[in-house]
């Protein structure tokens, strides 16, 4: 760096103990200013401290005036402390109702899944209205405990309000990258226990039924869930361009893990992807392989679905999710090692597939059995 030139100045943000190897302030006149050795002239320095992020930064500036030096460093400290001001205001005026439009939709819809999005939108119009006449630097932990216990009081799920916790979280967080806030107020909020719903799954005579009474556009979607354990929001976006016929694989993409997942399809999954017909569009092919008549991408089939079950004669409340459930279900009553059932179904943590472990007792009682004593020690026992 050259210190030569006057009006130039340097900054460093590390400790104000430190100075480049190449510079040699001087003889010391006052705090901060030193005459130069060599070419005349002043050298400034200021150390200050970033508030919100607690760096320490340092500046300096070279002149030919002494009283330039000093009014240098003078007019460093007055931003400082202007910069520090203003930023206090901003966070003092922003409205929470303000602040979510502003998260919702520069953040949660531009950055998470659409299921994710809609999730944010259902867990604000809680939020907003506990927060909504607050100011965003006016929240406390106190006011987090008051949201927690109020929704608990109303009878909330404990799951419920992990994820609407999970979205004000988020918010705060983002809040202080925003500088609009220096701490979130909800660091530290503990998860509510959430107790493990029953899994809820069709046996082979069930799935049979619910396929014969799906309509045709409906069928194939319902028999490539129920053999591949895809979510409906990966269905939904598979492509033709991602589905291999020859080699009997479908690969996953944009999954909610952010991960490409490889689904080898068994011969139902094949026979039915290979009959099922391509659309076109505009003159030209739909790229998805479920889509709407007129070739736009499916948003929901839950009415059809749903009837489909009642039609079948099940009484239970079966979602579309639970295809899902029925697809890992069959693996582990079939022996298939929970490793294999996770990777097909995506599952980072092996903790949730454990959910199906109950469905193969088989493996339990093989376990159990595997204790049994010596012949010659039951002989003593029962003698």
């Amino acid at each position: 760096m050259n210190q030569q030139g006057t009006g130039k100045v340097a900054i460093y943000r590390k400790k104000e103990t430190e100075m480049p190897q190449n510079s040699k302030k001087g003889k010391q006149v006052e705090q901060g200013i030193w005459h130069r050795p060599s070419g005349g002239g002043y050298l400034a320095e200021v150390t200050l401290r970033d508030l919100l992020t607690g760096r320490r930064i340092r500046k300096i500036k070279s002149t030919n005036r002494l009283d330039l030096a000093r009014q240098w460093i003078q007019t460093q400290k007055t931003d400082a402390i202007r910069s520090e001001i203003r930023r206090t205001k901003e966070r003092e005026v922003k409205p929470f109702r303000h602040y979510a439009k502003e998260y919702l939709e520069c953040w949660s819809k531009v950055e998470k899944a659409a299921s994710t999005y809609g999730r944010d939108q259902n867990s604000m119009k809680h939020l907003l209205a506990h927060f909504d006449r607050k100011l965003l630097s006016e929240i406390s932990r106190r006011d987090v405990d008051a949201y927690v216990a109020g929704r608990k009081s109303t009878g909330a799920a404990a799951g419920t309000i992990n994820r609407e916790m999970s979205c004000l979280k988020n918010m705060l967080r983002k809040a202080v990258e925003w500088e609009y806030l220096k701490v979130s107020p909800a660091t530290g909020v503990r998860q509510q226990r959430e107790e493990v719903s029953e899994i809820i799954f069709l046996t082979e005579v069930e799935l049979a039924l619910v396929i014969s009474e799906c309509p045709l556009q409906l069928r194939t979607l319902v028999t490539v869930a129920a053999n591949t354990g895809m979510r409906r929001g990966e269905l939904f976006k598979l492509e033709w361009g991602d589905v291999d016929l020859d080699r009997t694989m479908v690969t996953v993409r944009k999954t909610k893990n952010y991960e490409t997942r490889h689904i080898p399809m068994n011969p139902v999954v094949r026979r039915a992807l290979q009959e099922h017909p391509k659309r076109v569009a505009g003159g030209s092919a739909v790229p998805w392989v479920f889509s709407g008549p007129s070739g736009y991408q499916l948003k929901s089939i839950r009415n059809g679905f749903e009837a489909a079950v009642r039609r079948a004669g099940i009484d239970r409340h079966i979602r579309f999710h639970d295809l899902r459930h029925t697809f890992a279900s069959r693996l582990v009553m079939k022996g298939v090692d929970m490793r294999t059932v996770a990777k097909l179904l995506g599952h980072r943590d092996l903790r949730v597939t454990m959910r199906y472990a109950h469905l193969a007792p088989e493996h339990l009682q093989s376990a159990v059995d595997s204790l049994t004593l010596p012949e010659q020690a039951t002989e003593r026992c029962t003698g």
